[in-house]
């Protein structure tokens, strides 16, 4: 994928970009290339304005995400984490998340507002200079900055601790000091000499691997060069389309490999995890709006499990 100058987005230098391999393949060279035409603004209407925006139906797409990662966080995750994780976006080429703590690595505040520890530093990742301008808009408060209150707040709900949303984005926006360039293809992701503190406890990644892959071994591949990010007995959770294989960013048509869960399933154990959990959710009639082929969402939770194989054959 070819790699733009990172933007200091959050108001901090960002690293390096990782250097462009020289045996890239086609497919993902064709991907990279679509991607220059991705239009973060639009994709987050068509994602997450209303209808799919929508958070006021228990039965729609956002609730359910925001579910699913809150009640793993539940579960003592969090505390698990003690240094860190990384969690990434569907725009390692595009798309946006953000799931943060001390090294946790996304694009917006959509499905971020999970628990953290006091004061806690988080960089943040992405592939487009154009995603990391639109991360900087929210995170400095700028005018024409994409309105993520309406998730803020139902954070907050989901919670339920009586905390402000508004306060939420404060601590939220003063604990990001670093946006990151990242490139998922690549067998060091964040590039040699990166800032972030690996290997990681926790990671999270959403609507990235599918839709940044040209085909099920490039998914794969990719899969085993975040998991090199995280320690042993790590965290992933893993947020994807099912069956997709397009979706729309403004002018830009952009191509996904289409996964199922059965091959989420495997792809997940070749890398080397325990997968703890895996739910699917059902695109509804109503939320396929024409923006994409997108048939369900699938949230996976995983360990990666002592001693289990690295991306480059080395034992953890």
């Amino acid at each position: 994928m070819s790699a733009a100058a990172p933007s200091p987005a959050a108001g901090a230098a960002p690293d390096a970009a990782p250097d462009a391999a020289p045996d890239a393949a086609p497919g993902r060279e064709a991907v990279a290339s679509a991607y220059q035409r991705f239009e973060p603004r639009a994709y987050l209407r068509n994602n997450y304005a209303p209808p799919r925006g929508d958070l006021s139906s228990p039965d729609g797409v956002g609730p359910w995400k925001l579910r699913c990662l809150a009640q793993t966080f539940a579960t003592g995750v969090a505390r698990e984490s003690q240094r860190g994780s990384v969690p990434l976006p569907r725009p390692v080429s595009a798309r946006s998340s953000q799931d943060s703590d001390p090294g946790w690595l996304g694009l917006s505040p959509v499905e971020s507002h999970v628990p953290r520890k006091k004061g806690e530093r988080l960089p943040e990742a992405d592939f487009l200079e154009v995603n990391r301008q639109e991360l900087g808009l929210w995170l400095r408060e700028e005018p024409g900055a994409f309105d993520w209150s309406m998730y803020s707040q139902h954070v907050c709900l989901i919670e339920g601790k009586g905390e402000s949303w508004r306060e939420k984005e404060r601590q939220l926006r003063a604990r990001v000091k670093r946006v990151l360039h990242i490139d998922v293809h690549q067998p060091q992701p964040l590039g040699a000499g990166n800032l972030a503190p690996l290997p990681v406890d926790a990671l999270v990644s959403a609507f990235c691997l599918e839709a940044v892959s040209p085909d099920l071994p490039s998914f794969q591949r990719a899969l085993d060069h975040i998991t090199t990010l995280l320690r042993p007995g790590g965290h992933l959770l893993l947020i994807g389309a099912l069956e997709e294989s397009w979706y729309l960013a403004g002018e830009a048509r952009l191509v996904v490999v289409p996964v199922c869960k059965e091959e989420v399933m495997e792809a997940l154990v070749r890398s080397g995890y325990e997968v703890r959990d895996l739910r699917t959710y059902i695109m509804p009639a109503c939320l396929q709006t024409g923006v994409d082929d997108v048939k369900g969402i699938f949230f996976a939770w995983a360990q990666k499990k002592e001693g289990g194989v690295m991306a480059q054959g080395t034992q953890c």
